[in-house]
């Protein structure tokens, strides 16, 4: 994938998008997802996910409620990859329904994970929106939140990092597990940063 560089977040939806639609776990079909991911140096990484689905369910309203249980679209992101050949790595969840309720956290795995403060979640300025046909949520993640966890780290054209962004939900009448890079696992987990795809900063 190639995360490019733009100058603001007006330039976001300029970038080519890309789709979420690796079917996992038995499902069957999706409403078509897709996203975008946008670099302004020295700033922040910003993201947009859009699902053209009608009526999202959104029962949830409060940070960190779990909106996996709605209908949701997730960003994961992993930094310092190659450290990852040497220990578990730490990695990025980023969860949103169509009400904007966010669920923020790192850690090196599923359980024990910590939680972003409120400070944090203001500067992520996760916004959704609704439409006849459609519902997306935007994102920001500022790099001086990234350096707080990973210390100093690369961000220039060339550099890498790993990523997948997921579309869910874990309700038994419209349970539903797709996401952009494949997940080679027996197990539904979105846990697994080994399965993430490889992004390189470009111009």
């Amino acid at each position: 994938m190639e995360v490019k560089m733009i100058h603001n977040v007006h330039d976001l939806e300029k970038t080519t998008p890309f789709y979420v639609e690796k079917l996992l776990w038995g499902t069957k079909q999706i409403p078509k997802t897709y996203a975008y991911i946008g670099f302004v140096p020295e700033d922040a990484f910003y993201v947009k996910m859009v699902c053209e689905e009608k009526e999202p369910l959104r029962r949830y309203t409060k940070q960190r409620d779990p909106v996996y249980r709605d209908s949701a679209m997730e960003v994961f992101l992993l930094f310092e990859p190659e450290r990852a050949k040497v220990e578990p790595p730490v990695y990025l969840n980023f969860e949103s329904n169509a009400n904007g309720a966010l669920i923020a956290s790192y850690g090196k795995e599923r359980l024990y994970r910590s939680y972003f403060s409120k400070a944090d979640y203001k500067a992520f300025n996760c916004k959704a929106r609704i439409e006849e046909d459609r519902w997306s949520f935007s994102l920001r993640i500022p790099v001086k939140v990234l350096g707080r966890i990973y210390g100093s780290i690369c961000l220039e054209e060339g550099s890498t990092f790993s990523c997948n962004f997921y579309k869910i939900s874990e309700t038994k009448e419209i349970e539903h597990y797709a996401s952009y890079s494949p997940i080679k696992s027996k197990t539904p987990s979105f846990h697994m940063p080994e399965f993430f795809a490889e992004a390189v900063i470009t111009r």
